[in-house]
């Protein structure tokens, strides 16, 4: 999808969360597909515009979340999953949240840009960028996938040599 406008986008992994979704988020959101979004992928656009300070801003202030092609924050059904499974569940929101970062490596790499997790997210600020206002959806992991640039506060050394190595 090569026609995509800037703005705030929402993919729902689950077809059947999109309604609960929808409900729980602010009611002037646009809920539209893109046109060449594929049959079956339940993405859409909900704010038009510049959501690059926005990235940023989310995520403790790192300019890294608004510079990519495009950055996300993984949004996971918190309350009916503590409450179906049990408090110790929430483990397992971050280890679900952990393998679609891994799986956005290795897409990011395959098509030869590079991506990151970002540790660093404010919660609050995320759910009111939504208009979240329950516990029930909870944001657990954010992202951001583009090019590469270089941290010059960074050193990168050679490789130590080992004792026995030649």
């Amino acid at each position: 999808m090569n026609d995509l406008s800037p703005g705030l986008y929402m993919l729902a992994r689950d077809p059947e969360k999109v309604e609960p979704l929808r409900q729980a988020m602010r009611r002037e959101f646009l809920w539209r597909r893109p046109p060449s979004c594929p049959r079956g992928l339940p993405l859409y656009l909900l704010k038009e515009g510049d959501c690059r300070a926005l990235a940023a801003s989310v995520s403790c202030g790192q300019d890294i979340a608004g510079d990519g092609a495009f950055s996300l924050g993984m949004i996971a059904d918190y309350m009916d999953s503590l409450v179906t499974y049990g408090a110790a569940f929430y483990r397992n929101l971050f280890w679900e949240a952990g393998l679609v970062g891994q799986v956005l490596y290795l897409e990011a790499e395959e098509a030869s840009i590079r991506s990151t997790g970002i540790g660093c997210y404010f919660d609050d600020p995320v759910h009111e960028v939504f208009g979240i206002l329950s516990r029930d959806w909870q944001s657990f992991y954010h992202f951001t996938v583009g090019g590469p640039v270089e941290d010059k506060r960074l050193t990168t050394l050679p490789a130590y040599k080992l004792e026995n190595e030649p």
